[in-house]
């Protein structure tokens, strides 16, 4: 995998670009693989990237029935955060956002993860109830967020309407300062480009049209618009 660099970006503009690899292989389908992963996005993608970087777990192939990243990972609000209320689901949120803070050296592609802070806006007594809730929470736990009045809600996004006569006023805001947000599709192709060259196979346009089980009922395959895998 050809590493990007300030080099290699100045040496493929006097190019003009035409130098330049395809990110990754179009492979055919093999008869089988240790394991199918159903779904190219980010999921997909990242699950069979970690598989094969943390477990060596190489012979996979992440089946798309139309392009990566074309489906719900084109869809979602790429919203990055980890200020939930519970212990566990705050610690898993927290691990990943260190995770995203570190991808794009990791994967060694901009995934254009931003922090620019994610706030939640609190327009009656139950929101602020629930959001001091949360950010007490989240410091118990070691996490970033912090309770903003309106004024300090608006010095912060200046845009802010905190007039007290509009229909939903505001009456504060949690603030995780290290939220923000990633590009999608960048996401979707830094893990296959990663994934790519751990040795994992993605098949574009091979929707699975059926599962193949055994006696017992354990999966022994799958079949797709491509054969049978």
């Amino acid at each position: 995998m050809r590493r990007f660099s300030f080099s290699s970006l100045l040496s493929e503009a006097f190019n003009a670009h035409q130098g330049w690899q395809r990110q990754w292989r179009d492979p055919a389908p093999k008869a089988s693989y240790d394991a199918i992963i159903i779904g190219g996005g980010g999921h997909g993608l990242g699950a069979a990237y970690y598989l094969a970087k943390e477990h060596g777990l190489t012979n996979i192939a992440v089946l798309e029935k139309g392009w990566i990243g074309g489906g719900n990972a084109g869809r979602n609000t790429t919203i990055i955060r980890s200020n939930y209320l519970y212990d566990e689901s705050a610690a898993l949120y927290e691990h990943a956002v260190k995770l995203w803070e570190g991808l794009s050296q990791e994967l060694n592609y901009n995934v254009m993860f931003s922090q620019r802070g994610v706030l939640m806006l609190a327009h009656n007594v139950h929101d602020v109830q629930s959001f001091k809730r949360h950010v007490y929470s989240n410091r118990l736990n070691g996490i970033d967020n912090e309770w903003m009045t309106p004024q300090e809600a608006k010095d912060f996004c200046p845009p802010l309407n905190i007039s007290p006569d509009i229909r939903y006023p505001v009456m504060g805001a949690a603030l995780q300062r290290r939220g923000g947000t990633a590009r999608h599709d960048a996401v979707v192709w830094g893990y296959a480009r990663a994934a790519d060259a751990l040795g994992v196979d993605i098949l574009q346009n091979c929707e699975v049209t059926g599962i193949n089980r055994g006696p017992d009922g354990a999966v022994t395959g799958v079949e797709t618009t491509r054969g049978t895998i």
